[in-house]
């Protein structure tokens, strides 16, 4: 075990992808500095400044959310800052680890969810849905008995869909009811927030 390494998330709070990043940095009980990113105006911590952060990471510049820096390393897209957190959950002392107790299920999951289209209601999300809401009917959490990468990954889709979810769908519905009071979850939830990109 190592003492936890530097770690900035460079989020917007509306936002699903980032609000991934942000649950597993709860969850995991990691350290780490939050900055607000001002996607659509000028002033305070701007997409110009988080592009120099990319570039400065040896990324292309893109001023996307979230990214997060980890020491000297940059990384971008949710899932993969999600990775990165689970693997330094079960490596640094006092973390929670994150990773999950069917890494295959949770896999799966999770490339489930990056594939949904850009809406609130599509065939991808239903299947999403009951594939979540099978494993759920023998299951505390997605991938296991434990919180992992698979449920901080799913979490902001499905509360995006929450008060719509179907009424055959009663073990997401009782795992939604559950992880509002997760604390590593309940301190991401905002009052307005983004469907998806």
């Amino acid at each position: 075990m190592s003492l936890p390494p530097k770690i900035k998330l460079y989020t917007h709070t509306a936002c699903p992808f980032a609000q991934r990043v942000w649950i597993a940095l709860e969850a995991s009980a990691l350290p780490f500095e939050k900055v607000e990113v001002n996607l659509y105006g000028s002033g305070g911590f701007d997409k110009s400044k988080l592009k120099q952060v990319e570039v400065q990471g040896g990324l292309s510049a893109k001023g996307y959310i979230p990214v997060m820096t980890i020491g000297d390393e940059v990384i971008r897209e949710s899932s993969v800052c999600v990775e990165r957190v689970a693997a330094l959950s079960a490596s640094v002392d006092g973390a929670v680890s994150l990773l999950p107790e069917d890494p295959r299920r949770a896999e799966a999951l999770v490339r489930l969810c990056n594939s949904l289209p850009k809406s609130s209601s599509s065939r991808e999300l239903d299947e999403l849905i009951q594939q979540a809401d099978s494993i759920l009917a023998t299951s505390t959490f997605l991938a296991g008995e434990r919180f992992s990468v698979a449920d901080a990954c799913l979490l902001p889709f499905l509360q995006r869909v929450e008060s719509d979810l179907p009424s055959s769908s009663k073990h997401v519905k009782a795992y939604m009811a559950r992880a509002h009071v997760l604390p590593a979850f309940a301190k991401t939830v905002v009052s307005s927030w983004w469907w998806w990109w």
